[in-house]
């Protein structure tokens, strides 16, 4: 029995990932922030949509899916069903139109942020002030650790 290595499948020949092909004309979608292999990475902007093409247009999970230029077609109906599922869940739980700190990456500059709501710009500075805290300490441990190497 010889097993066959399905990694190498979405791989090009220089190692870098590759999409599957299904998904290719979906990857320019303005919802889109990322795939891995079969699997789409959607924006909080999806979420948001999605939620109310449903809630507010009355529509069901692959009208508003389809709605939002995708194909279920293509994409299938269950991939449609699985993402109106998590975010009607979302809204369920309050984590849909929450601002979280923990969804920025304080390590980014300011200018590469883009034009931030004032709620989107404070999660940003909480988060970087974090950062930059952690790597103030980073600093002083890296200073501490020479003095006692150099002594």
């Amino acid at each position: 029995m010889k097993l066959v290595d399905h990694s190498k499948k979405y791989k090009y020949e220089d190692g870098t990932d590759r999409p599957d092909d299904k998904i290719i004309p979906f990857l320019d979608n303005e919802f889109v922030t990322g795939f891995k292999e079969d699997r789409l990475f959607y924006s909080r902007d999806f979420d948001i949509a999605l939620y109310k093409k449903i809630k507010e247009e009355g529509m069901t999970y692959v009208q508003a899916y389809n709605a939002l230029g995708f194909d279920t077609n293509i994409l299938g109906v269950d991939r449609a069903n699985a993402a109106g599922k998590r975010v009607m869940q979302k809204a369920r739980d309050n984590k849909l139109f929450t601002i979280d700190e923990t969804n920025y990456d304080g390590s980014v500059s300011r200018e590469q942020m883009g034009n931030l709501t004032p709620e989107e710009e404070r999660a940003y500075l909480i988060a970087r002030n974090h950062y930059l805290e952690e790597m103030l300490l980073a600093q002083k441990k890296i200073r501490s650790e020479l003095e006692e190497y150099f002594t």
